[in-house]
């Protein structure tokens, strides 16, 4: 099997597998629990926050632990309370996860718009500027396109929230970045940080959220008063232990990593225009994540594409595997692209840990295109 669809999940290192199944057999005990040896596991999972904080250089705040990054997005976005009576702006570049709560949110009714992305698929900064005022309290903005790889300049965004109104709040989906590119929370001055396990070489099922300020978020799950009474439930402490598992490993291997997925996406399109490929690229020349690698072949539905390759076990995507149900792409939409750059668009997701064979696949890019394009 050859996988180019690491943005949609990754292979859990085998040490993460390691520490989950010690955690399961010997850390299995409720932290919540009244007696000591209980209260061990509560130490350990403290600790493990501490390390993430250190890992995106927060100075302060909190990490909660989540079940997925998704559920962190709608702990942030539905703690927004909407009838202060101030405006939320959120990028048209986000994730699912952040994009449909934020529908939910106007049908709230929440003051809310959506920020421009540019042709290149970032957040356009000219006309976001356009759109702020005082009343502006709460901005969102992708870090890493889960759909093209396009870095939005996040720092600035915050810079500009902030110098017309203090007090506005910036959140990022940061889960295409963790472990990928540096994540700095002190020099982007942002407000909360959504990360995920899954696409760093750990478990399904366990994400977090950073919070500056965690007196601004509402419980999310009501129960027993688990993760600072917001998110109720036992903690998944074997998923905890393996994502920090994850993190430690993929940081540590984070400059060698960028620099061997930068070779591999390099030598994909030479391999593709060896072949004399018919392709555009949409994912942006600069600013860019080499992680990800979004491509419109003409004539070709890349549906079709995606299924004819996994028949000769290429995985590939087609858009983000959590808008896999819905048709088109409201990101490359957002971004001016037409039906037909939409429909014959593919998304080819890089990892270190496999080695490629690009002449290989090419020519398999290239024998089924020749067999299904219109």
């Amino acid at each position: 099997m050859i996988n180019l669809d690491n943005a949609s999940t990754t292979k859990p290192y085998n040490e993460v597998v390691n520490e989950i199944a010690l955690s399961l057999t010997e850390d299995y005990l409720n932290m919540g629990a009244k007696y000591s040896q209980a209260k061990i596991i509560e130490k350990k999972t403290n600790l493990i926050r501490t390390n993430f904080l250190k890992a995106i250089n927060a100075k302060d705040g909190d990490i909660i632990f989540c079940p997925s990054a998704t559920s962190a997005n709608n702990l942030i976005l539905r703690s927004i309370n909407i009838k202060n009576g101030g405006r939320i702006l959120i990028s048209e570049g986000e994730h699912s996860s952040v994009y449909e709560t934020s529908k939910e949110l106007i049908r709230q009714g929440a003051k809310l718009d959506y920020i421009p992305l540019t042709k290149n698929g970032q957040v356009d900064i000219e006309k976001f500027k356009t759109m702020l005022s005082e009343d502006v309290c709460f901005v969102s903005t992708i870090l890493v396109s889960n759909e093209t790889g396009a870095i939005n300049n996040l720092k600035e965004i915050v810079k500009i929230a902030k110098q017309i109104n203090p007090k506005c709040l910036v959140h990022t989906d940061a889960v295409q970045a963790l472990g990928k590119i540096k994540i700095d929370a002190q020099d982007l001055g942002v407000d909360f940080i959504t990360i995920s396990a899954h696409k760093i070489y750990g478990p399904k099922g366990i994400g977090a959220l950073y919070a500056k300020n965690i007196e601004f978020l509402k419980p999310l799950i009501f129960g027993g008063g688990q993760e600072y009474n917001l998110v109720s439930g036992t903690e998944n402490f074997a998923y905890i232990s393996g994502f920090n598992t994850a993190l430690k490993l993929t940081t540590l291997k984070q400059e060698e990593n960028y620099k061997i997925v930068k070779s591999y996406k390099e030598e994909f399109l030479s391999a593709l225009n060896a072949y004399k490929v018919n392709y555009i690229i949409n994912s942006p020349e600069e600013n860019c994540s080499p992680y990800i690698l979004n491509l419109s072949f003409k004539n070709v539905r890349g549906e079709v594409l995606l299924h004819a390759l996994s028949q000769m076990d290429i995985l590939i995507a087609n858009g983000s595997a959590c808008s896999s149900k819905k048709r088109g792409n409201r990101v490359l939409e957002a971004m001016g692209k037409n039906k037909d750059e939409i429909d014959g668009a593919v998304r080819i997701s890089f990892s270190p840990y496999e080695k490629y064979d690009f002449n290989y696949i090419a020519s398999c890019f290239y024998n089924v295109i020749e067999q299904i394009k219109y």
